[in-house]
């Protein structure tokens, strides 16, 4: 996904996740949507959160996906797709 700035170029939209450390060593982290980031001309980022998370050091900036990507990603290779679901 990108946007454009004023001078026509594009821009790559990221998405910004905290990563939320379980006490319980057996359970799962879990990552927390808190913002967007954009790159700049430069190749540098702008940063926009959300919230701003206490008590974690770990954030991640990724490419954005979509709903259905994260839904594709998250789904077992056997199981029928969304055109499948009446």
């Amino acid at each position: 996904m990108s946007d454009t700035n004023s001078d026509a170029t594009p821009r790559k939209h990221l998405g910004v996740f905290a990563i939320i450390e379980k006490k319980d060593p057996n359970k799962p982290a879990y990552w927390l949507n808190i913002g967007t980031a954009f790159t700049n001309r430069d190749g540098s980022l702008t940063v926009y959160l959300d919230a701003f998370p206490i008590g974690t050091h770990k954030l991640q900036i990724r490419e954005a996906r979509t709903w259905e990507d994260t839904r594709t990603a998250r789904r077992p290779p056997d199981a029928p797709g969304p055109e499948a679901r009446p």
